[in-house]
């Protein structure tokens, strides 16, 4: 028997690409709440996925304080900020944003008996302790680390669990530096953690981007838990042949002025240490082109990929655009335009989607999941 409405919550959410995977999907779904502090992706996520709501900010200041001094919020997704420094405008968006979100705020804040009933807990934690570009730090029980903040999934799943509101179904998402062995330990504690409350783990999916439509070599880690009995979905999910549409992905019409802008912020100057990343990254762009992952940073020596460029600051080369970064992680160009009016910097726009999720990939396992579960729209 199908169920009416599939009710997710989004811990970690960045911006939205489980949403955008489920709208894809077509079943019908509601996002409960979400949870970030980082206010770039609060507001590119309401722009995303919120245009449809209303939400009028409170002109006096005091009222805009009020309300947003209630949660804990960052300006660069590492430490706490201090909103009252913010002017009127950027309280007003950041008031809006979050109110059409439905966000509650910063992991550390959430406690159970506030969020509403779920179905599907997505938890997507920080990558930057179990990543190979970050310090290995680990993400241990108890060690302050941001990868850390795992373990305030344990605090918020025990409550839910006392309150008998467990959701149903869990899906962990992370690099693939989660199974190695500096951090098996912590793991497996983690999966005897979820199967002592009624948890049954599938095993570790490795899946790669490249598999599922889009031409960037991305490896990332997914684990679904299901209460009461496991799914199999590693024998289930479909992989895809990989033939690649370039038009879909790549966005090199230089006559069309709005490209060529694009591109011309895309590009870099060279200098000595980029000559470096050229011979590392460099490639051409036709019908065949790959790219490496897109990380958050993609001025650094191993990154996505350089083309030859000739724009404004002479015969160089370029990053991808932040449009063509947006498809390659699986999501459209209209999320993308919807993102314009943010005016955020391509350093902003390249941190956002570096450290999202690829859309296609959480499609197809929400098909597995789901679509014989749940009713289609419409």
């Amino acid at each position: 028997m199908q169920k009416s409405k599939l009710r997710v919550f989004e811990a970690f959410a960045g911006i939205g690409a489980q949403a955008s995977a489920l709208k894809r999907l077509g079943i019908d779904y509601e996002i409960v709440g979400i949870s970030d502090w980082f206010i770039d992706a609060i507001e590119c996520y309401s722009e995303i996925h919120c245009t449809t709501k209303q939400v009028k900010a409170p002109k006096d200041r005091e009222d805009l304080l009020s309300y947003l001094s209630k949660y804990t919020f960052s300006m660069d997704s590492v430490r706490p900020y201090d909103i009252s420094r913010l002017n009127d405008e950027e309280l007003k968006k950041l008031y809006i944003a979050n109110k059409k979100c439905n966000n509650y705020g910063s992991i550390l804040d959430i406690q159970a008996q506030d969020l509403p009933n779920i179905d599907l807990l997505v938890y997507s934690f920080p990558c930057q302790d179990l990543s190979t570009g970050g310090l290995c730090q680990g993400m241990k029980k108890g060690s302050g680390t941001r990868s850390g903040l795992l373990w305030q999934i344990e605090r918020i799943l025990n409550g839910l669990k006392q309150q008998k509101r467990l959701p149903e179904y869990l899906l962990l998402e992370n690099v693939k530096t989660i199974q190695a062995a500096s951090n098996k330990k912590d793991l497996d504690e983690w999966l005897e953690f979820l199967s002592s409350i009624g948890y049954y783990n599938d095993d570790c999916m490795i899946l790669n981007a490249l598999d599922f439509g889009v031409p960037q070599d991305r490896e990332r880690a997914f684990i679904v838990s299901h209460l009461g009995s496991k799914l199999n979905l590693n024998s289930k999910i479909k992989k895809k042949e990989r033939i690649y549409k370039f038009k879909e992905f790549f966005r090199n019409d230089y006559s069309n002025p709005v490209l060529k802008a694009e591109a011309d912020t895309a590009q870099l100057n060279k200098t000595p240490s980029r000559e470096q990343m050229w011979k590392i990254n460099g490639r051409s762009l036709d019908e065949h082109t790959i790219v490496r992952t897109i990380t958050c940073n993609m001025d650094r020596t191993h990154c996505a990929a350089l083309f030859p460029y000739t724009g404004e600051k002479g015969v160089s080369y370029r990053r991808p655009t932040i449009r063509e970064a947006f498809l390659l992680m699986g999501f459209s160009e209209k999320d993308y335009e919807k993102t314009l009016k943010l005016g955020y910097s391509y350093r902003k726009m390249n941190k956002l989607i570096g450290n999202s999720i690829v859309v296609n990939v959480l499609e197809e396992i929400f098909r597995e999941m789901f679509v014989n579960k749940y009713s289609l729209k419409g």
